[in-house]
């Protein structure tokens, strides 16, 4: 029994170093995870860190090839699209909630948030800002009280945060973010439940159109950088 608790403690211990390098951009998209380096970094066996990369196959970060192994998830306009399709609706249900019941603690913990992340916008920390930025929309998730939600949030915010790192995120955008938030905030704050919805459905789709454009900017400078290398080659 103790053998089996120290084997769990030691999988989501691996698998939140292994998340946080993923989500904050450290292990970048599309690079291969070796087992046996991740052991080392980590100093355990392989066995949790085989754990704990199927864990995180099954929340969308990793992806596994057969006889290849594991690799970090790949970012597309496709990927994109598939997320904030599923993101708009949920957000938009876990908002008009947070609103309508906008209760003290919902509302103090995100204006505590709104003023961290304007600290770090000054600062121009832009790792503590996107983490700021996923904590706002863990608070109104988090204020449904209901289990599955904040599983579903955890899940896509996830998601949010692999996209953003991809993007080097998505330069300028924070101070947006942050005036979109501040919107949100307020509506939830006056207890206004269709101002909530009207400005949380403003960001959601501002913030995907910027996350669209920085990918497509990023694969078109990578073509363009890989013409100059493909002549070397071919002349040499």
């Amino acid at each position: 029994m103790n053998d089996s608790v120290k084997r769990t403690t030691l999988s989501e211990g691996a698998y939140e170093a292994i998340r946080r390098k993923i989500i904050t951009g450290v292990f970048a998209p599309s690079s291969k995870l070796v087992v046996a380096t991740l052991a080392n970094g980590l100093e355990l066996s392989a066995t949790p860190i085989n754990e704990a990369l199927a864990a995180l196959e099954r929340e969308g970060l990793v992806t596994y090839l057969a006889h290849r192994g594991y690799f970090v998830s790949s970012v597309t306009p496709e990927n994109v699209e598939e997320v904030y399709s599923v993101r708009e609706v949920f957000e938009l249900l876990a908002v008009r909630f947070a609103a309508r019941k906008a209760d003290r603690s919902t509302v103090e913990r995100l204006g505590t948030i709104l003023r961290e992340a304007r600290q770090s916008i000054r600062l121009g920390d832009t790792t503590a800002f996107a983490d700021l930025d996923l904590e706002f929309h863990r608070a109104i998730w988090t204020s449904t009280n209901n289990s599955l939600a904040i599983r579903i949030g955890e899940l896509i915010g996830g998601q949010i945060r692999l996209l953003v790192a991809t993007t080097a995120r998505a330069p300028g955008r924070f101070r947006g973010a942050f005036e979109e938030h501040y919107e949100v905030y307020r509506a939830i704050k006056n207890q206004d439940p269709a101002a909530a919805v009207v400005a949380m459905r403003r960001h959601i789709r501002t913030a995907k159109q910027a996350l669209r454009r920085a990918i497509l900017e990023k694969s078109s400078a990578g073509a363009k950088a890989s013409v100059p290398q493909a002549i070397k080659q071919k002349r040499s």
